[in-house]
């Protein structure tokens, strides 16, 4: 069976020799070529290929982010390619197939694309595999990116330029200067993995950055109101008013 292979490097120059080196596998078809992560998360789904050679260090999204806005559903299996080991660990941390460090010979990328071949992982088991990379990327620290999907296009918003966080049923709508983001993910998720320093979570269906407030008043039955700084106004629960009474007190 031949592999379908999509080259992704933002060196024109690194691009021609991976295509020229792989043109002696005769059961691979290279099918592809971006230069950058957006177009490389496009053409991934576009054109379904098996097994990805990404460049970790690039202009914008870098191949971890590639990786991680592609999500499960890709079926993928990824060599990372690269002139800087430093990754090396967190690639093989994260189960990438190979990690091949620039330059490189023939024999060497013979090599990996072999891995590829004797793993022959099916769809579903990659869709696990990239799944457990996302969770390993992001465990044990807080989430400081999110990915948004819109009109084909997708997105990466930093969880720190978000004012505000809204419950929309199974969504969740991410208020940034005056824009709104609908995400498919719980509130009770996403204020599990968001910086519980900088975001506080003043109503089941609201959570507040608060760098973005600008004041805040008592109302009635230990429930406050909360004035952001673009003007936009929120009103507490009285279950959650304990760290807004220790951001009145000056000691959040």
């Amino acid at each position: 069976m031949t592999l379908r292979a999509l080259i992704v490097d933002d060196e024109p120059l690194a691009r021609r020799r991976l295509r020229t080196l792989l043109k002696a596998e005769a059961d691979l078809d290279v099918v592809g070529e971006c230069e950058d992560g957006v177009s490389a998360i496009a053409e991934t789904r576009r054109l379904a290929p098996d097994v990805l050679f990404l460049d970790v260090q690039m202009p914008g999204l870098d191949g971890f982010d590639v990786i991680e806005a592609l999500g499960p559903s890709a079926r993928a299996a990824v060599i990372f390619v690269t002139a800087y080991d430093q990754h090396a660990l967190r690639a093989f941390e994260v189960h990438a197939v190979d990690y091949l460090l620039k330059p490189f010979d023939r024999a060497r990328l013979r090599q990996a694309v072999a891995r590829v071949r004797a793993l022959r992982v099916d769809a579903a088991e990659l869709g696990r595999r990239l799944l457990a990379l996302v969770g390993d990327v992001t465990a044990n620290r807080p989430l400081d990116r999110l990915v948004v999907k819109s009109r084909g296009r997708v997105y990466f918003v930093r969880a720190d330029e978000i004012d505000w966080i809204e419950a929309a049923g199974h969504y969740v709508v991410l208020h940034i200067a005056r824009e709104e983001h609908v995400i498919r993910e719980s509130i009770k998720t996403l204020a599990e993995r968001l910086d519980a320093d900088r975001f506080v979570r003043i109503h089941r269906s609201i959570i507040v950055n608060i760098d973005r407030v600008k004041a805040l008043a008592p109302t009635f039955h230990g429930e406050y109101e909360l004035e952001l700084r673009d003007g936009t106004r929120l009103a507490s629960a009285r279950g959650y008013s304990d760290r807004l009474q220790a951001l009145a007190r000056g000691h959040f």
